[in-house]
């Protein structure tokens, strides 16, 4: 990206384009209280929480997209600086550098200091379940399917495109040779796993 700097809550690494652009397009021009209330419902849903739709929805009304973009950067910097285990103070200072007026990015620190446990705990919760796969469905069609082919849609939990988890659809062929080879291979696994996880542990 184009901003040098590197940042503690990506890691030591760069911020993103499409946040940086967001945070300075979007989030520095909702009110503090606005913001304050969004970032806090983002953080409920990132935990898990209930909360209301229409909140959300009501606080973003004057942006466009619905506010889905804001919601967006906003998971990304909670999520990542409770990730990298960012203190507010330098998430802060951080945000700052990248255009949040001050007392903007003092209402989220307010928010990550209520909720990073809470997060933190989330996110080794869900740490097996990135990429995780949900179904399996054979599609396979005699117009569409290659010859010696099956055709598999496979539905992702929480794939992460562009930093972000999102449930995604793939539609793949595999030649029936080596969709065979694989499922003997899955049944190898899934043995070895019950014979250890039949085994008593010692006394």
């Amino acid at each position: 990206m184009s901003f040098g700097s590197k940042f503690r809550f990506c890691g030591e690494g760069d911020c993103p384009d499409w946040v940086l652009a967001e945070i300075i397009s979007t989030l520095s021009h909702l009110t503090i209280e606005n913001l304050e209330q969004l970032t806090d419902l983002v953080a409920k849903r990132i935990c898990e929480k209930p909360f209301e739709e229409s909140k959300i929805k009501s606080l973003t009304s004057s942006l466009t997209n619905e506010g889905k973009t804001a919601v967006a950067c906003i998971h990304f910097l909670l999520i990542n600086a409770a990730r990298y285990n960012c203190t507010e103070n330098i998430f802060g200072e951080e945000i700052q550098q990248l255009g949040l007026p001050k007392d903007h990015a003092g209402a989220m620190c307010q928010v990550l200091k209520e909720h990073s446990p809470a997060i933190r705990q989330q996110l080794i919760k869900k740490s097996f379940k990135i990429n995780e796969l949900e179904s399996i469905r054979d599609v396979t069609s005699p117009d569409e399917t290659p010859p010696n082919c099956a055709t598999l849609e496979l539905k992702i939990s929480q794939e992460l495109v562009d930093d972000l988890p999102q449930d995604t659809t793939h539609v793949v062929n595999i030649e029936l040779s080596h969709l065979k080879a694989l499922l003997s291979e899955l049944k190898t696994a899934r043995a070895i796993m019950e014979k250890y996880e039949n085994k008593e542990p010692p006394t």
